[in-house]
């Protein structure tokens, strides 16, 4: 089956696990920006990993065939022919049929899985799409989708039972407003100690020049000793500190190696959060250790273990 885009009022594409352990070849990891949100949409559809569109702005979609599918993401309006229908559940759809999902606020980003997973070019193992290497889309050539684009669903090999809709504790609380986790960076020790308390305690704004590459911060600005520093390997949530002071915390499609200081790296089981926020937005920090940060997102996903498991 084949599904149709007949409506993209921003911007579309695919995403999936990313493009695991090929940062020493220069390719960016890429992947979804807010994990949480894609590891659930598949999972309704029961499966993980597979190939999901990534959204900004209004979507519509066409089927074909009869399928499941299911929408993530912060608040939206989701309708199939005209019937409203609820975001963190399995949506049963029929031949003809067309979805509609107009999110609440311009900027956040949501997820479109599909039973089977669309079928995209995969480069280096993933099927991501990455602009700024013209690598994925659907041609192959950094493209986002446009109306009028068709994109196969893969088969689905045999009937099985879905999971029902998420529970309510398992859905994100997104506010415009995050308060996030940092956890102390390869560069820690270059801050003093009052620089830190400045970072943590102050309020940052997300300024537009925001992309998946990462996003930039606007605040009261951390003061760092001049040293030369090679550069280096970059985590996905990495806070670097330029000269400016301006905090730009590293996303998905990060370049590979970066020579500013990095002040820590927003936690996992935060980055979602983070992750949804929007020009204006503000962001708050505290301080979280990697051991208490590992524990937080390995409770979230035995949450989600138990709901799978009944």
């Amino acid at each position: 089956m084949a599904v149709r885009f007949t409506r993209v009022d921003f911007t579309a594409y695919p995403v999936d696990a990313g493009r695991r352990g090929q940062l020493h070849q220069g390719f960016c990891q890429s992947g979804p920006l807010d994990l949480y949100a894609f590891s659930l949409a598949n999972l309704l559809c029961g499966q993980q990993g597979a190939t999901a569109i990534e959204f900004i702005g209004g979507l519509g979609v066409e089927f074909t065939a009869p399928a499941v599918v299911s929408v993530t993401g912060p608040a939206a309006e989701i309708t199939l022919d005209n019937q409203l229908h609820q975001s963190w559940q399995s949506i049963q759809v029929n031949a003809g049929q067309q979805l509609i999902v107009a999110p609440a606020r311009i900027g956040s980003k949501h997820y479109l899985a599909i039973q089977g997973g669309f079928e995209f070019p995969r480069v280096v193992g993933s099927a991501s799409m990455v602009k700024r290497e013209q690598l994925g889309g659907l041609h192959n050539d950094g493209k986002p989708l446009k109306a009028g684009d068709e994109v196969v669903v893969a088969s689905v090999a045999s009937a099985q039972k879905l999971p029902d809709a998420l529970p309510a504790q398992l859905i994100p609380d997104y506010q415009p407003d995050a308060r996030v986790g940092l956890v102390p960076g390869y560069q820690h020790d270059w801050l003093s100690p009052l620089q830190w308390q400045r970072l943590l305690n102050s309020e940052y704004t997300i300024t537009p020049q925001v992309d998946r590459m990462g996003y930039r911060l606007s605040g009261p600005a951390i003061e760092l000793p001049s040293r030369a520093l090679y550069s280096e390997a970059i985590a996905l949530g990495a806070m670097q500190i330029p000269p400016d002071g301006q905090p730009i915390v590293m996303m998905a499609d990060r370049q590979t190696l970066g020579g500013y200081p990095k002040a820590g790296t927003i936690a996992r089981c935060d980055l979602n959060h983070f992750a949804q926020g929007i020009p204006g937005d503000k962001i708050t920090f505290y301080q979280l250790d990697a051991d208490d940060a590992r524990a937080k997102w390995l409770l979230m996903q035995a949450a989600i273990q138990r709901w799978l498991s009944f």
